[in-house]
């Protein structure tokens, strides 16, 4: 049964209609009915518009000083401060005509964040985390777009933006929190004012100008990192500005992981140390669409996982993927995992998200891409294998051998980016020509697209790391 909601009073009018003369009349109002409560006004007043005017009335920022700062940031508050400026706030919203700011003051929820604050800290963040969650105005992640917790001023400003449409649907009854499908809503006008023009960028959305600077963060953290890692992503960046298509036939560029997830089944047990069975392996190679790699001889084949490079790499995808998961002595095939055999639209989202490994290898596996993108064609493995390791060096990358600190080789950079190589070319994603050791690498039609869904997936996501 969905909750009723009680409709919130409404604002008489815009805070952008409030001029100066008409707060400071206000505010010499309430001074003069109450000299401590019109000081407590005052101050409110400056806190919420920043001493820039009424204009910056907004009620995004009402609930960060209510919920936030109120508990968080006045030092030394005597008891009870929380609840006398929160009346303070009501009585001057509704001086001012803003009743449904002066409802949000007053309202139950308000009240809850203060208590749970004045419990520990740890309850106040949580009813703090939920009041914002459940407000309806603080901008949703989208399938498309998660929001950074250290934001560049463009994707601050596209997040206003979304708060003000937010805004704009709850006072004009098209948004109501709290009832019947309101979160699928929110996420609706969240992002048509993404995509709406920018205010002061000419033919730029907010989105764009959010994604162009994710660029150019991603583009300057490289630089940081190594002069040549920073030049190879200022050469593909123009190309991840928009989504990446993905290839025209879907089903035939993910023909490979798609298959071993449809044989897979719903779950397969697991050898004391970790191995698919001996007896699926088989069942696997009867038909599967790769090579198996040059089988040991026959008196040494055992026919175990690590056999088959191909299927161990198509494993370790896949798990990425969360489209198989490990329990226990079994590895089971996820829902998504099953949805992903019959929707490949879903299957080359997530599977192109988690196309690289981490730590090292996945260093070595994005640069190499890098330096395939950037050759504009083929380019020979020995030179590819002595580029990454240049950018492994200048990025200060280490490892021990013996007891001594080494530098990375060419050889390192071979071997950590060999099961990414065997996998794709049995997908499809890259091909190769000649022997070693003159052999040369390219990236296909699929493979150049999957790796460019891949690297914008990185360069534009949200980051950890402060601007």
């Amino acid at each position: 049964m969905t909750p009723s909601v009680t409709p919130s009073p409404a604002n008489l009018r815009q805070p952008a209609e409030i001029d100066e003369s008409e707060a400071e009349a206000v505010l010499r109002r309430i001074e003069t009915g109450d000299p401590d409560a019109g000081m407590d006004a005052r101050h409110v007043f400056e806190a919420l518009t920043w001493g820039e005017g009424a204009e910056m009335l907004k009620q995004a920022r009402l609930q960060t000083w209510l919920w936030y700062e109120l508990p968080c940031k006045y030092i030394d508050g005597e008891a009870g401060y929380m609840g006398r400026l929160a009346s303070a706030a009501a009585v001057l919203m509704d001086e001012l005509g803003l009743h449904r700011y002066a409802a949000i003051c007053r309202s139950d929820t308000t009240a809850e964040v203060h208590r749970a604050f004045d419990e520990r800290d740890s309850e106040g963040f949580a009813a703090l985390q939920a009041a914002m969650r459940d407000s309806g105005i603080v901008p949703p992640d989208l399938d498309d777009l998660k929001w950074n917790r250290h934001m560049g001023p463009d994707e601050a400003d596209a997040r206003t933006a979304v708060e003000n449409a937010l805004e704009a649907a709850i006072a004009a009854g098209e948004l109501a929190a709290g009832t019947r499908g309101w979160r699928a809503a929110q996420k609706r006008i969240a992002t048509a004012a993404l995509d709406d023009d920018h205010d002061d960028q000419p033919g730029q959305s907010w989105r764009t100008a959010l994604i162009t600077e994710r660029l150019a963060r991603w583009v300057s953290q490289g630089d940081t990192m190594s002069e040549s890692v920073g030049a190879a992503r200022a050469q593909v960046a123009n190309l991840l500005l928009h989504p990446v298509e993905p290839p025209f036939d879907l089903a035939a560029a993910l023909h490979v992981p798609v298959w071993l997830l449809a044989r897979f089944g719903d779950e397969q047990p697991l050898t004391q140390a970790g191995n698919l069975r001996v007896a699926f392996v088989r069942e696997v190679h009867e038909d599967c669409p790769w090579r198996v790699i040059e089988p040991p001889p026959p008196y040494q084949q055992r026919h175990v996982e690590a056999d088959d490079l191909i299927l161990s790499a198509l494993r370790h995808w896949l798990q990425r993927a969360n489209a198989l998961r490990k329990r226990h002595n079994k590895l089971r095939r996820t829902q998504a995992g099953a949805k992903m055999t019959q929707d490949a639209a879903l299957a080359w989202h997530r599977l192109t998200q988690h196309l690289f490994p981490s730590e090292w290898d996945g260093f070595v596996v994005e640069n190499a891409v890098l330096a395939l993108l950037c050759s504009g064609g083929e380019i020979a493995d020995a030179e590819l294998d002595a580029q990454v390791a240049n950018m492994a060096v200048e990025c200060g990358w280490r490892s021990w051998h013996d007891g001594e600190q080494i530098t990375p080789s060419a050889h390192a950079v071979s071997w950590a980016f060999s099961e990414s190589l065997h996998l794709w070319e049995a997908c499809g994603f890259l091909a190769s020509s000649g022997t070693w050791p003159d052999k040369r690498l390219a990236l296909t039609e699929a493979g150049t697209a999957a790796m460019l869904a891949r690297l914008r997936h990185t360069a534009t996501g949200p980051s950890n790391r402060p601007f």
